[in-house]
Formats: C-alpha cells, structure tokens, sequence
C-alpha cells in the first residue's frame, strides 16, 4: 500500500499562507577567499553556478557555455559573462538542495552570482537570479570595521495567516543602511509546531496509528517530507530570501527546528507527548516515532541549514554529527554552541558533575580549546548560545518546574535550570578566565525567550573581566514561551548555586515585540569599540522599526 497520501510534498490541501520557496540560494561562510553558496532549484538536474567580480546581464537568457565563459542571450545578441562556472547535481535526495564551495577568491571584493540549466527551455534557464541581481561580499584582508545582523524565532504564522513578514524588510534596510557584513541566525529559523495549521507534529498524532505500522524507512521517508515542507513554507518569501542571499548568513537550530523542548523530556514525557484522550500507544511506539523525527528533523536540518556553515563531520547517526562550529571575522572570534542534537534532561543525573545534559563531552572539548587557546589577534570573543546564559529568575525556573504550568521544557531549557546549572557554572568559569586573560569582551549572543534584552557580569574573583549577555529575540513571533516568562526576567542580583561571585545587571528595560539587532565593531584612533544596538516594532509606528536601545560593549 502506497504511503504518499502521508506525503506534504507538493500536497494541494497543505496550505500555506506564504509562497513555498521552489528556487533561492544562501551566502554561507566566508572568508577573505572563500565562500560557500546554498542553493535550491525548482526541479532536479544539472546546474550552473556562475560568479564573476562583474554585474551579470540584467536582461537575457543564458545561450551556451564558450570555453570557461557564459554566453548570455538578449534581443541585441549574445553577451560573454566573465567569471568562473561550478557545476553542481541537485537531487531529490537531499530536497534539490545543494553547496558550493568557492575558492580563490579575493579579499573585500564583491561578487555577483546565479544558477541557471542549459537543458531547460531557453525562457526558463536562469533558476537563481532571473530576479534580482545576487551578490555577496569577501570579507576584507584587514577589518577594522565590522557590523553583523542577529535574529532568532521566525514564526509569522497564525490561524492559518500570516503576519509580521515586513520585518524581513526592514531587517534588510538596517542591514544595507549600516554596511553589514553577515549576519548569525541564532535559533528558531523554523518552527515545526507553531501554529496549529502548519504542525507537523499534529499531523504525526492525527495519523499516529497509520504512520505507527510503517516501517522505520518508510516513516522516515514521510517525515522527511513534512520537515522539508516546513522550510519551504518558512523561507519562501521574498523579503526573507532578499536577507538570506544578499550577506554571508550563520545559522545553528533551537528547539523548534525538531520540536518544542526536544531534549528537555524524560521518555515518558516524550512519549506523552504523542498520545491523546482517544488514543494511547505504548511508551516503545511512541518514542520509535519521536526519534524517527528527530533523525528526519536532523537530516533535513542540516540540508537547509548546517551544509552552507563552516564544515563539521555528518553522518547518519547522531554521534557522527557535530552542529557546533567556530569562526573568524578579523578580530572577532565566534563559537556557535549546539544545545539541542546531544541534549538529553535526566533527573537521575542532578547530583553528578560529570554529566553534561546540554552540550555534551565532545562539544565540551572543542569549546573548552577555543576558550583557553586564544591568539593575540582576537579583539572581541563571541559565543553564540541560542538559549540565553542569564534570563529567568533561577528560582522560578526550578520551583516551576512542573508539567501543570505547562512550562516544565522551556524552564529546563534555561542555564539556570538544577539540571544545567554545573555546565553553566563552568561555562561562566572559563569566560571569566578569558576575559580576565586577555583584556578584551566576552559576549553571548542568544535568542528563544521572545523579547530583546541585555545583561552585564561582574565576578570578584576576576575583576578586570567583562562578560554581557545580548539577547535579540523574535523578528516575527511576539508571544513569550509559556506566557510567563517575560514576566520573570531578571533585573539585577547575584547568581547563585556558583562557587563564583556573580552580580548580574539588567542594562534597559525587557521590550518585548519583535525585535532584531545589530553589533558594530569598530577601531577609533587604535582603540576598539563595540557596540550592540537593538532594533524593534513601534506600536505607534506600525510601517517602521526603530533604534530601541544601545549598549556599549566595555573592554576590560
């Protein structure tokens, strides 16, 4: 028996309130002589990158390839584009999704790209960039100026509509206007069960029994249908796509690119989570279904998202995947922490110091190097941490945490949750140590709580260290996980469960619509400054966002 009825793709009665994307492309990472460019086409085949340092023609169709060169066809002839061609196979295996990766390039120069099939008919060859003219920027030999865009949480979808899709707009005016360099997606790009009429984990509950008798690769093969149609129905916007292939983009998932807290259930909670008032599975059923979306969720994760970051290792098991990178803007220095494809919440494990529920021993050691082996050259220190560092009132966060409330995984998400709180400990521990050790910044970039907001820290035992916490958080989803949260966010005080000293203070007030933010680094008469302006919706002004607040970035 045939399971496509199981299917979303291309499925007519699978609505979405915004155009799927069918073709687009991502600038990826890149350095000052590489680049990697994502693309995805309409239909599978043999394609075409082309680049060159030279506008492409705006009108025409390409003709024929001569020698290494494009011949571009218009009503006044053919035109040769100078550049270089990547061919590249895009198939139905990986969604028509595929990387390319760019090399000897030159520092700070600009480059114009697009995708394009001689096979298909000569009106339809251009499939990326027929548009509009695609372009992207090296970054320079040496930086003394920089400036990145950072978001999280993009869910515009409500009853069946959609709404707010005009901050991907004038998320690309603020970033034009400043010069911006890339910008960092920093949790949330997706939400598999946001609003009901594009939940995919509804769909698995509502055809649990059917899905259930399938075996595991046929289950796979309809998951990975329905996280494929997420994406598309997410990014398929124009506004988003203008964003997406205009800036080198850094992208690492949260909870909602695999489910709402996934990773912050115990078994049987997760199990739980796909039964009903009508229908009961057993525990082993349902966490078969659950892991199986989790390995589709992963897959397709990285098809959209991790394949066009700096390269880790893949695989087809969860061992052989590493989610968290590192890279380099000039002097600034990043690592992307992964808290959700090794995180495993155990209340067993409470009282054992050993046991890392959020990042894991292997990301421990990577992250562990890059904090004690900085170089001379670094001038500001980044770690992107898609939950923030400092949020909730850490007494809230555990006398809450119970199922009743319905906050039991978004509190056990937070740093401050008993379970996390060693790891945070000894995060904090280390950043303190490298701030203390190299005179400059330490500062996490965060998203997943829904408001824009800043912290200071101070420790006693390393007075000359700054460490803040920035949280830019959601661009189009303005509702606070669990209704509450925003209504605890910390103000000032001192942590506690630490066998450091910690004061923490609350820079501004909590704003909490949508909101996305801005870092500017700059070097002045030979000192450096930083600087991290938050930009938000008026209820005033509902065509505009406006500069909300800034906080300057103090070294040491």
């Amino acid at each position: 028996m045939s399971n496509d009825h199981l299917k979303f793709y291309d499925k007519e009665d699978r609505a979405s309130a915004l155009p799927r994307l069918f073709a687009g492309a991502i600038v990826g990472h890149t350095t000052t002589n590489t680049a990697r460019i994502w693309v995805r086409a309409h239909t599978p085949g043999d394609y075409y990158l082309i680049v060159s340092a030279n506008p492409l023609p705006e009108s025409g169709q390409p003709y024929d390839i001569h020698g290494q060169q494009l011949r571009v066809e218009d009503s006044a002839g053919l035109t040769t584009v100078i550049g270089e061609l990547h061919e590249i196979s895009l198939k139905y295996s990986t969604d028509v999704t595929g990387v390319i990766d760019l090399d000897n390039l030159k520092a700070g120069t600009r480059y114009y790209y697009g995708l394009f099939s001689l096979l298909k008919k000569r009106s339809e060859r251009w499939e990326v960039g027929r548009d509009a003219q695609l372009s992207f920027c090296t970054q320079p030999a040496d930086v003394e100026r920089c400036v990145f865009g950072f978001y999280s949480c993009h869910m515009p979808f409500k009853g069946g509509n959609a709404y707010n899709m005009d901050m991907w707009s004038m998320f690309a005016d603020v970033l034009e206007d400043n010069d911006s360099d890339f910008l960092i997606g920093g949790g949330d790009q997706v939400y598999t069960d946001g609003d009901k009429s594009i939940d995919i984990w509804r769909w698995l509950v509502k055809h649990l029994k059917e899905v259930a008798q399938l075996s595991d690769s046929k289950q796979r093969d309809v998951m990975l249908s329905w996280y494929r149609d997420i994406y598309r129905s997410y990014w398929g916007a124009n506004s988003t796509k203008q964003v997406y292939r205009s800036y080198p983009n850094y992208m690492i998932w949260d909870d909602h690119e695999i489910m709402d807290g996934w990773g912050s259930y115990t078994d049987a909670e997760l199990a739980d989570k796909l039964d009903t008032i009508f229908q009961w599975q057993n525990t082993a059923t349902n966490l078969t279904l659950a892991r199986n979306m989790f390995y589709c969720a992963r897959q397709v994760y990285y098809e959209y998202q991790h394949s066009h970051n700096p390269h880790t290792p893949f695989g087809p098991k969860a061992e052989d995947c590493q989610w968290d990178y590192t890279f380099r803007w000039g002097p600034l220095s990043f690592f992307v922490m992964d808290m959700r494809g090794h995180r495993r919440y155990d209340p067993a494990q409470k009282a054992n110091p050993a046991y890392n529920p959020v990042l894991g021993d292997d990301q421990w050691a990577r992250l562990t190097s890059w904090l004690s082996a900085p170089d001379n050259n670094e001038d500001a220190f980044f770690l992107v941490s898609p939950v923030p560092v400092i949020h909730a009132n850490d007494y809230i966060v555990n006398v809450a945490d119970i199922n009743a409330l319905g906050l039991a995984d978004d509190l056990r998400d937070e740093w401050d949750h008993y379970s996390n709180q060693h790891e945070r400990n000894r995060l904090l521990k280390e950043c303190f140590t490298l701030s203390q050790n190299t005179g400059k910044p330490v500062v996490f970039l965060s998203g997943d709580v829904h408001v824009g907001a800043s912290f200071s820290l101070f420790c006693r035992q390393y007075p000359g260290a700054r460490l803040y916490q920035i949280t830019s958080s959601a661009i189009t989803y303005a509702k606070t996980p669990g209704g509450l949260l925003k209504l605890i966010v910390k103000n000032r005080g001192k942590l506690s469960n630490s066998d450091l000293d910690i004061d923490y203070e609350r820079l501004g007030d909590v704003f909490p619509g949508r909101n996305f933010s801005l870092m500017k680094y700059q070097k002045v008469n030979g000192k450096s400054q930083l600087f991290w302006d938050l930009y938000g919706k008026s209820g005033e002004i509902d065509n505009a966002v406006i500069k909300l607040k800034r906080v300057h970035i103090l070294y040491p």
